[in-house]
C-alpha cells in the first residue's frame, strides 16, 4: 500500500497499551451504559454503549471510542482508561443480564431529575449470561486499518487502531469496535457472524470490511488494508 503524503496515526497511546494486559486474562465483568441507542433492530447481535470491563486485577477499564475530524470528516479508534471508581449500580452487566443499570429521567414536575431502572426494551441486554465465556479470555489482539485514498481529488491517509479481538480459550472471539458515531460508545460484538470479515473471513455481500468500519459510501479511490496486531 503506497503512502499518502497527508497521513494521520490514530494508535493508541503508550497508557492505553499498557493497560491491553490486564484485558488479556480472565475478566470478572462486562459493564456497560444501558439507554435507547444500546441495541438496533437492523444490527441484532451488536451493542452500542461505553464499556466497563472488570479484569481479574486491577482497577476498571472503560472503554469507548476516540473521534478526530481529519480531511473535513471524522475518524476514529478505541479509546481505553482506567476507571478507579464508578457506581455499579447505574450499569448493567453482560454477565448477569438481571442487573439492567439505571437511567436518569426527569421527574413528574419537570424540576429534577431521578434515576430509574433500565426496563424498556431494547435498553438493556437481554441475551444469554455471557460470564463463563468472558472468563475464559487467553489473549486481546488490536485490529488496525490503513487507508490510502482520494478525498475531493487530494491523496489522503490513515492509521487507526479500530477495535479488540478478545480470544476466548475453546470458544469464539469477541470484537469491541471503534464508532465515529459517538465518542461515548464503542460497538461489542459477543459473536462476529457478519463482523468475521474484519478477521480475514470471506465477506457476505454488504458486508465487506470497508462497509463494516463506514467507508462503504466513499465516492472516490479508497484502499483499505487491515492488520491484527499481537498486544
Amino acid at each position: 500500500m503506497r503512502v499518502a503524503p497527508n497521513t494521520i496515526d490514530l494508535s493508541l497511546t503508550h497508557a492505553e497499551r499498557a493497560l491491553l494486559s490486564a484485558l488479556a486474562e480472565p475478566w470478572r465483568d462486562l459493564l456497560y451504559v444501558p439507554g435507547p441507542d444500546f441495541t438496533s433492530q437492523l444490527e441484532p447481535g451488536l451493542y452500542r454503549s461505553a464499556f466497563v470491563v472488570v479484569p481479574a486485577q486491577g482497577p476498571a477499564i472503560r472503554i469507548s471510542s476516540f473521534v478526530a475530524p481529519a480531511f473535513g470528516i471524522e475518524l476514529c479508534r478505541l479509546q481505553i482508561e482506567t476507571l478507579p471508581g464508578f457506581r455499579a449500580e447505574m450499569l448493567g452487566s453482560f454477565f448477569d443480564p438481571e442487573r439492567r443499570g439505571q437511567i436518569f429521567v426527569m421527574t413528574k414536575d419537570r424540576e429534577a431529575v431521578a434515576a430509574q431502572p433500565a426496563d424498556r426494551d431494547g435498553w438493556s441486554y437481554a441475551g444469554p449470561p455471557l460470564g463463563e465465556r468472558l472468563s475464559r479470555v487467553e489473549r486481546v489482539r488490536l485490529i488496525r486499518e490503513r487507508v490510502t485514498a482520494q478525498l475531493d481529488g487530494q491523496p489522503v491517509g490513515w492509521s487507526a487502531d479500530r477495535g479488540l479481538v478478545i480470544d476466548i480459550a475453546g470458544g469464539e472471539p469477541c470484537l469491541l469496535l471503534a464508532s465515529a458515531e459517538s465518542a461515548e460508545q464503542a460497538l461489542f460484538l459477543p459473536m462476529p457472524r457478519l463482523h468475521r470479515a474484519l478477521l480475514g473471513s470471506s465477506p457476505v455481500p454488504g458486508a465487506t470490511a470497508r462497509e463494516l468500519l463506514g467507508y462503504g459510501e466513499w465516492p472516490e479511490p479508497f484502499e483499505l488494508a487491515l492488520e491484527t496486531v499481537a498486544t
